[in-house]
Parts: C-alpha cells; structure tokens; sequence
C-alpha cells in the first residue's frame, strides 16, 4: 500500500504542474483523475472528463484507426509510449502534443492502470515548420542563383553544397558531405598554372569580404576559373562556427571582356585606316579642284583633272558602299536578286576588274577553269563583288613579280573557286579571324593600297546569303594564301543564264522635253554640278539652298519637277515635300536626294510623297532616265538657240 503521505505530495504537485496535463487511466483506459493544467489544455472540466474514456481526446481521424487502444497496448508492452501528435480540444480545435503514456504496476507486477502525461508544443511546431520552409526557401533561393556555395562547419568539413557547386565542382551533395573542404573545392596551385590559367588568375586584395581569382580543378579534371569570397559563420561565444564559400565562374566574363577589349582596338585601327583611306582619294581631288579654280588649263589639262577627281570620287563611294553593305548585310537588310549564273562568267567579270591592279604589279595570273557546266542560283553583282574582293587581296598582298592562281572545280553539286597566291600569308594565329569586321592581319607597307578591314567580312557574309562556305589556309607568314568559295551548283535541267548587259560610259543625255527644274542643296558645290547636268541636258534649272527659298520659287512658279535634299538648314526635305504638294495642284515630280539610303529612309521619303529616291552620289545615268519620263505641266515656248 502507497504512502499517504507520498500519494498526498505527489497530488499536490501534478495540482500545480500547470503545462502539462497528468492524470490517471484505469487498465480500461477510462479516465480516473484530472488536473487544472489538463481542463486548461483540453477545455474539459473534471467532472466532464473524469469516467470517460481516453478516446475523447483523439481526433476522429486518430479513433478510427484506434490509435487510443494501440497507445495503451505500447504501453503496457514496453512499459512506456511516446509521440508527437495533433490531439483535439473540446471545442475541437487542435493542438501539437507531445504525449506520454506510462504503465502503473504493482508490487506483484500486475497492471494497475496507466499515467497520461501531455505537453501543448503548439508554438515549438509553429517555429518548427517555419523553420522547415525558410530552409526550403534558402536551399530553393541557393540553387537558383547562379554562384556555387559551400558551407563548411569549425572542422573544415563540408555541410551543405548548392546546385551550382555541385556543378562547377563535380560532386555531388551527398558525396561531398563530411569530406575536407580541399577534397571537393580544389583550387590548382599556382605554380601549376597554365600561362593563359595564369594571365587570367589575379588577386584582388580590394573589398570586404576579400575576392580571389583562382582556378578550380573539378572532380572530372576539368578547370574553371572563379572568383570566390570566404565569410565565417558566426558560432557561440563570438567563436567561428564554420564558413561559407561563394564562388562564380568568371572564365566567360573575362573571355568577353577580352572581346570587348580587341573589338575596341579593332575599331580604333579601323577609324585609322577609314581616315587614311578617305585622305588619300581627298587629296588629289582638292589639289585637282584648285588648279581648276585657276582658270588657266587648256581643254586637254582640264580634262584630265576632271578625270582624277572622277576616279577618286568613285574610289571614295566604293568604301562607303562596303560600309553600307556590311551595315545592311548585319542587319539581314540585302536583298539578293537571284538568277542562274554560269561562275565561269563570274568569274571573268571579277578577273576584268582587278586587272589593271594585276598587271600594274606585274604578276603572273593562271586560270584553271572546269570543264564542266558551273552554274549557280546567286546575285551576280554580289558574287563577282565576292571573287573580285579576293583577288584584289591577293594582288594586294602579294609583292610585284608574284604570283596568283584562279582555278574551279564542280563536284558533288558544288561549285569551288580557290583564289592562291605566293604573297607575304597568314600567321596561323591570325587566320580564325581574318573574316571578322575591321580585322587587319595585314601591317605590311602595302596597307597604303587602301583596304578597311571589311571586304573578306563582307564576302564571308554573302556567300552564306547564297549557303555557301568560304575559307582559307596559308602556311604561314611568307607562304602565300589560299581563299576557297563553295556554292551549291544548279541541276542542267535549271541552268538559264541571264545575258549580261554590258557596262558602258555615262554620256550626257538630250532631254526630249524641256522642263523647268527646281534643284534645293544647301551644298553649293553639289547643287552647281548637278545643275550643270541638267542643264547640258536642256532643262532650265532653279537653284536654292534653303527650304524656305525653295517654297518662295514654288509660290512664283510651279516648276515641273523638284529635286529635294532632305538635309536642309532650315528644315527637313521631307516636310518641304508636303508644303510643296500643299501649295502646288497639281505638284511637281518630287525627287529626293539623301546621303542615307536605308529601307527605312526610303520608307519615309515615301510617306512625305516623293515619287523618286537618289543616294549621294547621284547615279547620273539613272537620274537622266527619270527626267526623260517627266512631262512638263505645260509644254513652254522654245527658247533661241
């Protein structure tokens, strides 16, 4: 028989206990005793829960499956039962409980009942899973980001590894756990650096927490090179409880800084070389057009100072038709006119071109053409432009007294050309990059022969308009050069070649009609020039150089037609388009004249109502031909010869 004296301490102090419910069960599960804490927990008073069984306080879910009898039965069993579960109040809501059930024995070892001993861990289970999701936010948050991240513990032993990591490092998180930090995060010893590895690698001793370049060996031997940041974790006591290492891989930032690096260098070579080619044209032409402006040439002299000014103005438009090309082909703006094209002809045209550079540098030139039929579907300006930029490279590059060699082939449905040379070549180095924009592996003296560093850029890009390749091998510098175009050959049941019309000399045209022409050109020289045109062609010719000179001829007298600068002073030549359209009825031909000649200028010039469009420098045989088909408002007394 128990104590009274101990029955009587131990029931004044499950009385006090106040968080944890405590009362007894008889071997029935029936409910003998009921402390404060328990009605407080459970919402039951004692009179209402002292003769009811325990399954009163198990959630329906938990009485179906009988839990409360499966509780017991541990109990008895093992003496004792333990667990974490949701338990119901009497109000039904619910409650974390941690919850023990203890078997009461007697002396003799019989089962004289149970003790139930339960705990309200609902805010701990609150935090708990808190906890679990800010840890599944981090984990989630750790491998989005694009760095790897190790978290090691005080004993330099791997805990944690982000996606990323796992990635750079070739280890997997769970591999990785508890080894040594060195074992998985192998950072190569600098003396074991490559000298590219060691260019790249630098110590960055500036910020907080410190950065370091370094290059990580993965598991698989691979090699990254990263920047990486170490911050330690702080621990108890103000002691170290381990560290965090971050790191990214900064191998292709540095590869595109290095891109940027040699694109800037590219571009101020090229803004060199644009300057040097567009003084060496300027130079005849202005010593040429102040000997002019004396007056004292004869007809002849005269004549042929006309014809230096003509060459190096061509000259000059060839450059910027190759920078408006390359501008137009980056921006997938060129439209090919595509036709069946006998590459033989091809590349006779090219050959007819460079010539006289050929043969003003003495070289020998062999031409080895297939006999087969060698016919392409292609843009026959745009190909010979292709044939012609190589071997005007070759006879560049090649000293005098070289040299080069034209050969085709047809095989396989593909028609070859290989352009060789015996020249100053290649350096290896060089000749992944020769067809880049602005690239000029060339430094020779022979740079004076002109050049931007565009043409092979430029073919490399229309030969795969036409899907074709295009390459080159040199064996080295001293060895010659060797370019190689492919283009798909045509079926003969496809072959129907256009004839060529050949190309001759602009002459000045009589105009059938005479009409009045009203010429606005804030450029004096140009508008001169282009009014001596006309007029040799019997027009009568208006000039003004501002816009609003020009609406005050129209106001006086409504010309027949009126060619427009669209850079004016005083305005646009678009809006004098609509002020003229506006004032005259009917209006003028309108003829726009621009130095721009997008899709997009010609775009607008349509919208303000031009009825024609000329790029600088006029084309004067097309410019004659939309003259010839003006008719005049009305058709005007003859003047006197």
């Amino acid at each position: 028989m128990a104590d009274p004296f101990h029955e009587h301490c131990f029931s004044r102090m499950v009385e006090k206990v106040s968080d944890y419910a405590i009362f007894l069960l008889d071997t029935a599960g029936i409910i003998q005793t009921w402390n404060p804490a328990a009605q407080a927990m459970k919402g039951y008073p004692a009179h209402e829960a002292i003769g009811q069984p325990l399954a009163m306080l198990y959630t329906e879910a938990d009485r179906q499956r009988d839990h409360p009898r499966h509780n017991l039965e541990d109990a008895t069993r093992n003496g004792t039962f333990q667990e974490s579960a949701w338990r119901q109040r009497k109000d039904g809501s619910l409650f974390w409980a941690l919850v023990e059930v203890i078997a009461i024995r007697g002396d003799d070892g019989r089962l004289e009942g149970f003790c139930k001993m339960t705990r309200d861990l609902t805010n701990l289970k609150d935090l708990q899973d808190r906890l679990a999701r800010e840890k599944e936010r981090a984990e989630l948050t750790l491998n989005a980001i694009a760095v790897g991240v190790i978290s090691v513990d005080d004993a330099g032993l791997v805990e944690y590894v982000n996606d990323q990591a796992q990635h750079f490092m070739g280890w997997s998180r769970e591999d990785a756990r508890g080894l040594r930090t060195e074992q998985v995060f192998d950072i190569v010893p600098p003396g074991e650096y490559s000298a590219d590895e060691a260019r790249l690698a630098r110590e960055e001793i500036k910020g907080t927490p410190p950065r370091s370049t370094r290059i990580l060996r993965a598991r698989d031997g691979t090699r990254h090179v990263v920047e990486t940041r170490q911050s330690a974790i702080p621990g108890r006591d103000g002691m170290a409880g381990g560290t965090v290492i971050v790191f990214h891989d900064v191998g292709e930032r540095q590869g595109m800084e290095a891109a940027l690096r040699d694109a800037d260098r590219r571009k101020d070579e090229f803004l060199a070389m644009l300057a040097h080619e567009l003084r060496n044209p300027l130079a005849p032409v202005s010593a040429a057009a102040e000997l002019l402006s004396l007056g004292k040439f004869d007809a002849t002299a005269a004549r042929k100072a006309s014809q230096v000014i003509i060459r190096q103005v061509r000259h000059m438009t060839a450059l910027i038709d190759d920078l408006l090309d390359v501008s137009r082909v980056s921006r997938g703006q060129v439209t090919l006119q595509l036709a069946s094209l006998d590459m033989k002809a091809v590349v006779s045209c090219a050959i007819e071109q460079v010539r006289p550079l050929i043969e003003s540098r003495q070289h020998t030139l062999a031409i080895t053409l297939a006999p087969a039929l060698a016919h392409v579907k292609g843009d026959e300006k745009r190909l010979i432009q292709v044939i012609a930029n190589l071997l005007n490279n070759a006879a560049k590059y090649t000293p005098p007294g070289g040299a080069i060699s034209v050969a085709m082939s047809v095989a396989d449905g593909v028609v070859c050309i290989e352009v060789a040379d015996n020249g100053i070549g290649i350096d290896p180095a060089a000749q992944q990059f020769v067809f880049d924009l602005f690239e000029q592996v060339h430094t020779t003296s022979d740079r004076a022969m002109g050049g931007l560093g565009i043409g092979l850029a430029l073919a490399r890009s229309i030969v795969h308009l036409h899907d074709g390749a295009i390459g080159c091998e040199s064996a080295g510098l001293g060895h010659g050069s060797c370019f190689r175009v492919c283009l798909p050959r045509l079926a003969q049941d496809q072959t129907t070649p256009e004839r060529r019309v050949a190309d001759r000399l602009v002459e000045v045209p009589h105009a059938p009609v005479r009409l009045s022409v009203l010429l606005v050109d804030d450029n004096v020289d140009a508008a001169e020039m282009l009014k001596f045109f006309l007029t040799a062609a019997g027009h009568r010719v208006t000039l003004a150089h501002t816009a609003g000179a020009a609406l005050d001829a129209v106001r006086s007298s409504i010309p027949d037609a009126c060619v427009l600068d669209i850079g004016l002073p005083d305005g646009s030549g678009h809006d004098l388009a609509v002020d003229i359209r506006n004032v005259a009825n009917p209006p003028p031909v309108l003829i726009a004249l621009s130095g721009f000649g997008t899709a997009r200028d010609r775009t607008l010039a349509n919208e303000a109502g031009f009825d024609h469009y000329f790029v600088k420098p006029v084309e004067l045989e097309a410019f004659a031909r939309v003259f010839g088909g003006i008719r005049p408002r009305r058709i005007p007394p003859r003047a006197a010869d």
